[in-house]
């Protein structure tokens, strides 16, 4: 199973119109460009944040297979309704939620063969990946952690 976290901080700002890009009320777009940062910094040169449907997710590796962070916002169906598309929320009220993932799409013939015959390991690249999520988060005093909603 794979490692989740959750955290409120007032680090991160809502911009008014950034769910256009994702769906409405999946916000997080400066999280995921903090987090690109701090990959950038730990020497994950080509950390890019692309738009998804769910939120936002900070690309770091796409070799044999991908390797990215996902981080967005979680809010209830409710919370959703009520939110004015021109007024964001305030930052200070949502819970933020990263996670690391690695992934062997379909179309990735070769690597797929090589996970078949035991010889491309994704487990260790997505454990440092995890390991380097988890530090960042930690060391930021601005994060404070909390349970899932």
């Amino acid at each position: 199973m794979h490692a989740r976290y959750w955290f409120t901080s007032e680090l991160f700002k809502i911009e008014p119109g950034e769910d256009e890009e994702t769906n409405p009320a999946r916000y997080g777009k400066e999280l995921g460009q903090w987090l690109c940062q701090k990959f950038k910094d730990l020497g994950y040169e080509s950390a890019d944040l692309v738009a998804e449907d769910w939120g936002w997710c900070v690309m770091c590796e796409r070799d044999n297979y991908l390797l990215w962070v996902g981080c967005g916002s979680i809010l209830t169906e409710t919370e959703i309704e009520d939110i004015d598309p021109d007024i964001p929320p305030d930052s200070a009220e949502i819970v933020w939620h990263v996670f690391a993932e690695v992934e062997v799409p379909f179309f990735f013939f070769k690597s797929n063969f090589l996970r078949l015959l035991g010889k491309l390991d994704t487990k260790t690249a997505y454990e440092k990946l995890n390991r380097d999520l988890k530090q960042i988060l930690e060391q930021e005093p601005g994060i404070q952690f909390c349970e899932e909603p």
